[in-house]
Order: structure tokens, then sequence, then C-alpha cells
């Protein structure tokens, strides 16, 4: 049978699991702003694509020019897709997910 020690305190450890956390959380923070143009760009394309759209292809799938130009509104990263989704939902009287 064998015994595991720690050099560390109990003190030490807690403080190394929070500079863990800090250190991921820093990772997670530039890993986000590094994404954000190709964020921004799918978030662009997709509403570009929408826009191509005539009124009865938007009407098929619950659309409106209107919302199209509300998701404009859009912070620039945000999907529009999300917010489209939502607005079908609400227009159809449907529980969001």
């Amino acid at each position: 049978m064998s015994t595991v020690c720690t050099h560390y305190t109990s003190s030490e450890a807690l403080s190394r699991v929070r500079d863990a956390g800090a250190a991921s959380r820093f990772a997670n923070t530039v890993k986000s702003a590094m994404l954000w143009p190709l964020r921004v760009l799918r978030a662009r394309r997709e509403l570009e694509m929408l826009a191509r759209m005539s009124e009865n292809e938007l009407k098929d799938i619950g659309l409106t020019r209107t919302d199209l130009g509300d998701a404009t509104a859009l912070p620039a990263d945000a999907s529009p897709s999300e917010f489209l989704a939502a607005r079908v939902d609400e227009r159809f009287g449907r529980k969001a997910a």
C-alpha cells in the first residue's frame, strides 16, 4: 500500500488552483479576442445570404425584411441566426429552447 504526500499546505494548494483558474480565464479571453474577426465575418455572411432572399422565401421561413433590419442592430459579433430564430419562435408562439 502506498501513500501520496504533497509538499503544499492547503492554502498553497488553494492558491495554485486559483492561479490556474485565472490563467484559464485569461487564455479564454485571448482566444475569444483572436476569433472575434471570424465571428463578425460569419454573422455578416449570414445576413447577406438572408438579404438576397425574396420576400416569399423570407415569408416561408417566418421572417420579414424588418427582421433582417433589426438583426443588423445587434453587436458586430452576435449571431443573427440566434436572434432571427428567436423572432420566428416568438412570431409563431413557440417557446424558445
